[in-house]
């Protein structure tokens, strides 16, 4: 995807709704943009906190801060299982390091030889973690070797892919199967799935070229998105190897799932004919979850309590975390403790006792991760 400033984001806007071919690009040009500005977790206005009062709401919530986040790339987050251990990064002496923080702790895993980077991606009930390595000390060097790697009991598995050169895991259940994508021989892009010692295909969808899967939950449904020709991709499904065209937003194009919750409701972003929204796939139904006041918006993970966490713009380039729930979206900022400095920018993760993976900023400061744990 095209690296754009945040500065060129009013001109994409005001011409994202152009008709034709046109049209297409700038949707794909802004869904580029709203991930290239998760990555930075930087923000024109963050150094400012909002201009809300907290509401008489039934929680606030406790904040661990787990040190600074550096930008990686726009399909790097962070992820948090069911006891609120989390899976992330940290960037040290010019290396990528996986870290996790549970009960106040972070430790850092120890890297593969000849890997020098390693970053997480995913986690499950059981500790596990799931992501990806490379051979290079320049994580967007083109010529490096990505392979997919599962972390059980301290043990690393490789995964090498598809036959290709590149492997990434993205998604990772309670079972230990895990699903991502991985180049072919010919260099295009599927989606793949991994369960016990097999690996398999799961291909696109008619017409389409390339995939990703990006989530999977504790029954095997998969989500993430396909090509449905040579101009726009769509939120797919897969089910024992099937794959299940989720659709768009009404009169939208492009669409990508990233989160399922085991009551199988799955969650991602999709465009409208108001910019790009966050959507919630249930019972085969698309819901346009909204914005925070401005587009583009996008959905990044659901509990199994119909939670779901994002991030929307909520003014021009303002960009703050959401949290949906009970047909409601909300800013998460409004529920800090009463002279809270931190702005909170991305919603990663939720799990279902409520605790919230988060980025977040205080002015002057560079981006933190914090987690986000309910007080009632």
């Amino acid at each position: 995807m095209p690296v754009i400033s945040s500065t060129q984001s009013s001109s994409i806007h005001s011409s994202l709704f152009a008709t034709g071919p046109i049209r297409l690009s700038f949707i794909l040009v802004t869904f580029s943009l709203f991930a290239f500005t998760r990555a930075e977790h930087t923000q024109a206005h963050a150094d400012q906190p909002p201009n809300t009062a907290n509401p008489a709401v039934v929680e606030t919530y406790k904040l661990e801060d787990l040190g600074e986040l550096s930008p990686i790339s726009q399909d790097v987050t962070v992820s948090l299982n069911q006891d609120g251990t989390v899976a992330y990064w940290t960037r040290t002496n010019g290396s990528v390091y996986a870290m996790l923080w549970r009960s106040g702790k972070a430790t850092r895993i120890e890297q593969m030889p000849g890997y020098p980077n390693m970053i997480p991606h995913a986690i499950n009930r059981q500790g596990d973690i799931a992501g990806w390595m490379n051979t290079s000390g320049n994580l967007v060097d083109s010529l490096s070797t990505t392979r997919g790697f599962v972390r059980h009991r301290k043990r690393i598995r490789i995964v090498t892919g598809l036959g290709g050169r590149d492997s990434r895991i993205f998604g990772l259940n309670d079972k230990g199967s895990a699903v991502g994508a991985a180049t072919l021989a010919d260099g295009t892009r599927h989606a793949f799935v991994i369960s016990g010692s097999k690996i398999a295909d799961l291909g696109t969808l008619p017409f389409g070229k390339s995939s990703t899967a990006y989530a999977i939950n504790n029954s095997g449904l998969i989500a993430g998105s396909s090509d449905v020709d040579a101009k726009a991709n769509h939120a797919v499904s897969w089910s024992n190897l099937k794959i299940v065209d989720l659709g768009t937003l009404p009169k939208g194009i492009v669409s990508s799932a990233r989160s399922v919750n085991d009551r199988g409701q799955i969650v991602g972003f999709s465009d409208t004919p108001d910019g790009v929204h966050a959507f919630l796939y249930s019972d085969g139904v698309m819901q346009d979850l909204g914005t925070l006041g401005s587009d583009p918006s996008e959905a990044s993970g659901i509990n199994n309590h119909s939670e779901v966490v994002g991030a929307s713009n909520i003014t021009g380039t303002r960009r703050h975390a959401f949290l949906w729930r009970d047909g409601q979206i909300k800013d998460l900022n409004v529920f800090l403790p009463g002279g809270s400095s931190w702005i909170l920018l991305d919603a990663f993760s939720i799990n279902d006792r409520g605790q919230i993976a988060c980025s977040a900023r205080r002015k002057g400061e560079p981006s933190h991760l914090l987690l986000l744990t309910p007080q009632h």
